[in-house]
């Protein structure tokens, strides 16, 4: 199957029926819709990547294998551009830019091209905060910040904060999670399509279709890294781990998920971003407890073998396996944030509580791979 999608020919013809699939035909029907649009950027990612790795050998950003690493040979690092373009041209050719669309767009872009510098030429890890905290003051200028608080300068303070947290910290939960082959690009393919699912069924179309093209750009690369017999043809490097978290954490802001009180309108990006939410606590209190980090510095630098692809690997899975159980966890999880918006409240904390339950067991039993 491999042989085929390699080909050239194949893939320079995806890019053009991508890229025509990108025109802003004048359609009708929500799914008609939404497939063009997932479509043309899952298409002119898989077209782009050729290129994208002849531009990797070219400025040497290449990942060398080592002892914390699972590949085994030299391979390009940046594919993640491949998604960035993809998704950027889709969006330019079919989206009426609002100011919050906008602010997420720029802010996105800004964290994606400062991890492509990161990937290529190495940045510290203060440089990367500051880029990031710029992307954050542009954002939220956009008007793109959570709303719970009383109209007040503390009230408005405390919104910033959380958004500030919400968003810096989903960006680097999603990239740690970039560890196997295949693994980010579908768990952000999976949550994009539960936002565009809880889109579609608080009546947000323009949300459902902003979900659709992001969750088309990341099943565009898979075939290049979800690859398990043979070696991954690319990474998707920071550049694309770091927009993609970025972008799906800002959208999660952005969108209103209930009308019916806070906890509904907050838990269910909650509980489609558990598995990322999970690994980043887990991993974070795990090495504070070893002494292996120290402050902000240390825990956005540092890199090891703990987090839950990891452990289920030293459990006895294989790459895909892990890739697999991870995936079904997000989607198992995620599925009860579209029934949380029309419930009751209490069927709200309940479902909440049986995530808490969940993810306390997987705790449980990541803590005894680790001992093993």
């Amino acid at each position: 199957m491999f042989a085929i999608l390699d080909r050239t020919l194949t893939r320079n013809i995806g890019l053009l029926l991508g890229l025509t699939l990108a025109f802003p035909w004048p359609l009708h029907g929500l799914f008609t819709q939404g497939f063009f649009l997932a479509m043309a950027a899952c298409l002119i990612a898989y077209g782009l990547m050729p290129y994208i790795i002849i531009l990797a050998h070219k400025v040497g950003a290449l990942d060398v294998p080592d002892a914390r690493r699972v590949h085994a040979i030299v391979t390009p690092r940046i594919g993640g551009l491949s998604v960035i373009l993809a998704v950027n041209i889709t969006l330019f050719l079919n989206f009426n830019y609002s100011i919050e669309l906008k602010g997420v767009c720029i802010s996105a872009l800004i964290v994606g091209l400062l991890s492509l510098w990161d990937d290529i030429h190495e940045l510290s890890a203060s440089v990367k905060l500051l880029g990031q905290l710029l992307a954050l003051g542009i954002l939220m200028a956009a008007g793109v910040h959570l709303d719970f608080a009383p109209d007040t300068w503390w009230g408005y303070g405390l919104e910033y904060a959380i958004t500030a947290l919400w968003v810096i910290g989903i960006t680097n939960a999603f990239n740690f999670l970039d560890g196997i082959n295949g693994l980010a690009s579908s768990l952000a393919a999976a949550t994009c399509l539960l936002m565009g699912l809880l889109a579609w069924h608080t009546g947000q179309m323009y949300m459902l279709f902003l979900c659709l093209a992001l969750a088309g750009g990341a099943i565009g690369f898979l075939p290049d890294n979800a690859r398990y017999k043979t070696p991954a043809r690319s990474f998707l490097g920071d550049v694309g781990s770091t927009y993609l978290g970025w972008m799906m954490a800002a959208i999660a802001v952005m969108g209103d998920w209930s009308s019916d009180g806070a906890v509904k309108a907050h838990a269910a990006p909650l509980l489609i971003f558990s598995v990322m939410i999970y690994d980043m606590i887990h991993t974070t209190v795990a090495r504070i407890r070893r002494g292996d980090v120290r402050n902000a510095r240390e825990w956005i630098e540092y890199v090891g073998r703990d987090h839950l692809h990891h452990r289920l690997m030293d459990l006895g899975c294989s790459q895909i396996q892990a890739v697999m159980l991870i995936i079904g966890f997000s989607c198992m999880v995620g599925l009860a944030a579209l029934a949380l918006v029309k419930s009751p409240i209490i069927s709200v904390w309940l479902l909440l509580a049986q995530s808490v339950v969940f993810y306390t067991i997987l705790a449980v039993l990541m803590g005894r791979a680790a001992r093993k």
